[in-house]
């Protein structure tokens, strides 16, 4: 990582203090998802503990299970408060795939008009696979915002 110092001799870094402020942004974001409390405060303790000195540098949350998506500098974490998981996938062991079925219809006719599909090759029941499934039209520039974002993160060097 690197870090400047700030002026004025506080000792505390740019670098950490963005992660820092990161990480409260999704921290913030799941605090206002429909979760149990349970739920609320494994995300609140146990997950923020784990994630001490780690930088995230985007989050994507699915608001329905309250999963969250965390992606670091070398791969993406998966939380799912259902089960209390934590999981990181390598970035290298990532695909996208990204079907846009406008023109024609999608081939397991349930009315997909658009999909964006971040997975991982890993064993069978570890798999990642985060999902953005349109079926209305005024959905897919948020999926496609997704998959600039994603794209992004996976052609860094």
């Amino acid at each position: 990582m690197l870090a400047f110092k700030k002026a004025g001799g506080s000792g505390a870094t740019v670098a950490s203090t963005e992660a820092v402020a990161r990480l409260q942004s999704f921290l913030d974001e799941v605090a206002h998802l429909e979760l149990s409390d349970t739920q609320r405060e494994w995300y609140q303790v146990e997950v923020a503990a784990m994630l001490d000195g780690s930088e995230i540098l985007m989050h994507e949350v699915q608001p329905l299970t309250g999963a969250a998506l965390l992606f670091m500098n070398n791969g993406v974490v998966l939380a799912e408060p259902c089960c209390r998981g934590l999981r990181q996938y390598p970035r290298h062991l990532l695909h996208l795939f990204v079907e846009d079925f406008r023109g024609a219809p999608s081939p397991d006719g349930d009315g997909l008009l658009y999909r964006v599909e971040l997975f991982s090759i890993s064993p069978a029941d570890e798999q990642l696979c985060w999902l953005h499934e349109c079926r209305e039209e005024h959905d897919i520039p948020a999926a496609q915002s997704s998959t600039a974002r994603w794209m992004r993160w996976l052609n860094q060097a």
